[in-house]
């Protein structure tokens, strides 16, 4: 096979783990999107590339579209995307296809994977179902590398957002908690915010990939281009960010094969090898 390059985007370490599981199977190239955002146009001379990001409110995060929608010569490549999801991948890869697709490209190959979250709700979610979790992806990695070894077109998988919420009921209260939050009080009364156990270590600066957190004075700022990837919340080692104070059912994740220095690898823009 020609060269692959394997482009990641992750917060809780679930898409970088998934990636890194298929650079290593594919002898890729892995690199975080965030080294790309600052550059006006991108050629890759790979002639595999891959992308692997979480979903966010049942869409690709913005930060990846961006980094898309300045790709070049894309039309012979190709192309495929892995998404890891906690709720439903609903027509997040549909919707990235055609991203894809107003540059020229077209997804061959797009497949999405369960994995723990950390949003609304996630305090529901036992070590048991991760583990099982954690082996569902296991099981399908050496079919999903065959399909791209063998450059296979394959069908764009996707899902009923309806039935997936029926199988997250019990997270109803808290997204109504939320939801009456944002109603009487607007979106502003949902940024990140600390609690009296912040010991200002710092972390949280360190691993949001974007750049969006200072320290000042002891203690973290946000500041207006968050990415929404909760980094900040799921590295805090003393568990003292929430999203508006609220108690929104949140229990702060990450993957267990993907360690601090791996996060704040994104965020220094420095490339990592998987072959």
């Amino acid at each position: 096979m020609d060269g692959v390059e394997i482009f990641y985007f992750s917060g809780t370490g679930n898409s970088l783990a998934v990636a890194r599981d298929m650079a290593e199977r594919l002898s890729a190239n892995l690199t975080p999107v965030t080294s790309l955002m600052d550059q006006e146009s991108i050629d890759i001379e790979a002639d595999v590339i891959g992308f692997v990001f979480p979903i966010y409110d049942f869409k690709p995060p913005p930060i990846v579209e961006d980094v898309v929608r300045k790709l070049e010569g894309i039309d012979s490549k190709y192309l495929f995307a892995i998404c890891t999801y906690g709720l439903a991948p609903a027509q997040s890869l549909r919707h990235f296809d055609t991203v894809l697709r107003s540059r020229g490209g077209q997804l061959s190959a797009g497949f999405a994977v369960y994995m723990p979250h950390s949003g609304i709700g996630s305090s529901t979610i036992t070590k048991t179902q991760q583990e099982e979790m954690f082996r569902s992806w296991k099981d399908r990695l050496e079919g999903i590398c065959e399909t791209i070894d063998a450059r296979e077109e394959s069908k764009i998988e996707s899902s009923s957002l309806l039935f997936n919420f029926s199988k997250n009921i019990r997270m109803v209260s808290h997204a109504m908690t939320f939801a009456w939050r944002l109603l009487l009080k607007g979106t502003d009364s949902l940024g990140f915010t600390f609690s009296e156990a912040c010991h200002a270590c710092g972390i949280c600066e360190k691993v949001c990939p974007v750049r969006n957190i200072e320290i000042v004075n002891g203690k973290p700022i946000w500041s207006d281009h968050c990415a929404g990837c909760f980094a900040c919340l799921n590295w805090c080692p003393k568990e003292a960010i929430s999203v508006g104070g609220l108690d929104l059912g949140i229990k702060p994740y990450h993957h267990p094969d993907v360690k601090l220095p791996d996060m704040m690898r994104q965020r220094s823009h420095t490339a990592d090898s998987g072959s």
